[in-house]
């Protein structure tokens, strides 16, 4: 279901009653309704109280089964009202979904589990049903295609103010809108290119670790898939490189290769300097090393700025490897 521009919704922007800072750890109560109602709509209800017996498809009991099994054995229960304050895995809105995946999504305190159910259910939208006829989903009770709910549910968080994006099958943390937009996106976009699987591996990673509030492995995993992206290059285009090579001594032999044209020297000279003072050495000294006898905390502004710039930099590069033609 398309989201409307109503007229609460114009009145609190006219009004500057609007977030403008990003929430990870409190998930609205109406923002998890929302959520529900688009799972109902995208998955197919599991039963209708006041309908025959005939309009429940078994396709959605199972896929709604599949779903729960897959969380329930990730969180290690049985059933995932187990992960519930007693009080709370009685209270259901109707039972249009599975209701032990429905008490999580509106009942459960930890924001991480929540958005583990979020992430598998929108997966399985995203992969499994996606597919699926217009006359199947009618079938099947489903109302909404696979692109207009993930299009809903990223709008819903945008519009709770909670900084998370569903993106590529996982649930992103969001700090920036137009980095996410512009720039995350787009690296993700481009990583699908042939040749490049590990540095997107590396790079969903670096996302997971920040998103599980795991900033040091994230800058590391953010490093790895940089170097990735300039290994797949090379290896594209057939460069040799020593076993080992870093960052800094891969872009020496994509700079030798004349990967760039001349005129980009200056602004190549700049993204050198940048990433010897910028992501290598954030890499350097919060992931890499050991942190002697007193823990250090890596702060979030910086793994996310890890991020940012390792996406920046694998957009920028895979953007210039496809359209320099390559030679014989």
């Amino acid at each position: 279901m398309a989201v409307r521009d109503i007229y609460s919704h114009r009145k609190r922007i006219a009004e500057g009653d609007f977030p403008d800072v990003f929430v990870y750890h409190r998930l609205p109560g109406a923002l998890r309704v929302q959520i529900v109602q688009i799972c109902r709509d995208a998955i197919g209800p599991v039963c209708r109280p006041s309908g025959p017996a005939s309009s429940v498809s078994p396709h959605n009991t199972e896929a709604w089964t599949l779903i729960h099994d897959l969380v329930a054995r990730e969180h290690g229960v049985f059933e995932l009202a187990a992960r519930l304050p007693t009080a709370a895995s009685p209270r259901r809105s109707g039972g249009e979904i599975d209701p032990r995946c429905e008490s999580l999504l509106l009942h459960h305190h930890s924001v991480e589990e929540v958005l583990d159910l979020v992430e598998v259910s929108f997966d399985f939208i995203d992969k499994n049903l996606r597919r699926l006829s217009a006359h199947e989903r009618k079938r099947r009770g489903i109302t909404v295609t696979a692109t207009a709910a993930i299009d809903e549910l990223n709008e819903r968080f945008k519009r709770s103010g909670v900084g998370y994006a569903f993106e590529d099958g996982k649930i992103f943390r969001v700090d920036s809108e137009l980095i996410h937009a512009e720039v995350v996106k787009p690296a993700l976009r481009y990583l699908h290119q042939p040749g490049f699987a590990g540095a997107r591996e590396e790079f969903l990673n670096a996302h997971a670790h920040y998103r599980a509030g795991e900033n040091k492995e994230a800058i590391t995993d953010a490093n790895n898939a940089f170097e990735s992206t300039l290994k797949c290059i090379c290896d594209r285009r057939g460069w040799e490189y020593l076993s080992g090579a870093r960052a800094s001594d891969l872009l020496r032999v994509v700079r030798a290769h004349g990967l760039l044209p001349d005129y980009l020297d200056s602004s190549f000279d700049q993204l050198a300097a940048t990433l010897k003072s910028g992501l290598p050495k954030v890499r350097s000294e919060e992931g890499a090393h050991g942190q002697g006898a007193t823990p250090r905390e890596t702060p979030d502004h910086v793994a996310a700025y890890a991020l940012h710039l390792a996406a920046a930099k694998i957009l920028f590069l895979v953007e210039t490897h496809l359209a320099t033609p390559e030679g014989p």
